[in-house]
């Protein structure tokens, strides 16, 4: 697809006609070596070219995503696939199923799909094997989920085209952020990441505890561990959000229960062992997730969520619920 328009906003370069330069500091706009900065993605155009936030037209198309893949291959050329710019709240929310190609000399070359050939996609993995990129799972649009299921799709690096994998095992589901690894042997291991469960009338977004594989020859997947973890989460009763001033880790951790405390992994906030059983508290803004990694007894357990939830209630003063995830 030759889209002149696309390409600035790719390229950032090229100023456009501006009424004033005034303006630009107005609108957080600067031009450096002659090209347009911005750091606010479609406001770059917006405000350029005079386009109204309340339009008919929809979203403005933007290169400013995230939850988007680049993969560099051995020639060269990276390659950029799908991504969402901002959230359902902004009126330039979009989730993008195209490929960008940029080469080495600094072509750039878009290739756009059907959505039925190739759905709207962000925080899949993707994952170079021969001579194709295959893009597996991805959050999506909310009403476009299919629980339960995980997709696969495969890119030909020769010319472009996408076509879905089908795959039959124990699959991990509607799974996003997760971690890829491949294995010359044909296998792709999953771990990490979230996914997107059907909770009644509700979807719920939950941790990926599991492993998986997936066999490239058989188009097979296999579960690889069964760790019984627990996840729960804190969050205030009444409140969009849930602290206004978040409490510190500290003053959450259990007092009638013994625990031995160990140094906490990348984005948790505290971790320790009980019963030599690890459980890790992470302080989000809508909530504190709360992970026990292993097998208490129901008492035990019991008493250490319920020990934290009130500790919670009494570092931010309101009351607090728990639930299981």
């Amino acid at each position: 697809m030759r889209l002149a328009f696309w390409e600035w906003m790719i390229r950032g370069e090229g100023t456009p006609p501006i009424n004033t330069k005034s303006r630009l500091g107005e609108l957080g706009l600067r031009i450096e070596g002659g090209k347009l900065k911005s750091a606010y993605g479609p406001f770059r155009a917006r405000y350029a070219f005079d386009i109204p936030v309340n339009r008919e037209e929809g979203p403005i198309w933007t290169f400013d995503r995230m939850g988007a893949t680049n993969s560099r291959l051995p020639d060269g050329r990276v390659i950029y696939i799908g991504g969402e710019h901002e959230d359902f709240y902004d009126p330039d929310f979009y989730i993008y199923n195209d490929v960008v190609a940029l080469a080495p000399d600094g072509r750039v070359e878009i290739y756009g799909y059907p959505k039925e050939v190739f759905p709207p996609t962000d925080f899949h993995s993707a994952t170079i094997v021969g001579d194709r990129v295959l893009v597996i799972g991805g959050l999506g649009y909310k009403n476009e989920r299919r629980f339960g299921h995980t997709p696969v799709y495969s890119l030909d690096l020769a010319n472009y085209c996408i076509s879905e994998i089908p795959t039959s095992g124990e699959m991990p589901g509607w799974i996003s952020k997760h971690e890829a690894s491949y294995d010359p042997t044909g296998i792709i291991t999953f771990r990490g990441g979230q996914l997107v469960q059907e909770d009644g009338v509700q979807q719920r977004i939950c941790r990926n505890f599991e492993e998986y594989s997936l066999d490239l020859k058989s188009c097979t997947w296999q579960r690889l561990t069964n760790r019984n973890w627990r996840e729960f989460s804190i969050r205030q009763e009444e409140a969009a959000f849930v602290f206004e001033h978040s409490p510190e880790a500290e003053m959450l951790l259990p007092r009638g229960i013994q625990y031995t405390a160990v140094p906490p992994r990348t984005n948790e906030d505290a971790r320790f062992l009980v019963a030599e059983v690890p459980v890790s508290l992470t302080i989000c803004v809508m909530h504190i997730e709360l992970i026990v990694e292993g097998s208490l007894p129901a008492q035990l357990l019991n008493q250490l969520v319920e020990e934290i939830r009130a500790n919670a209630e009494a570092a931010v003063k309101r009351p607090c619920i728990l639930n299981e995830i």
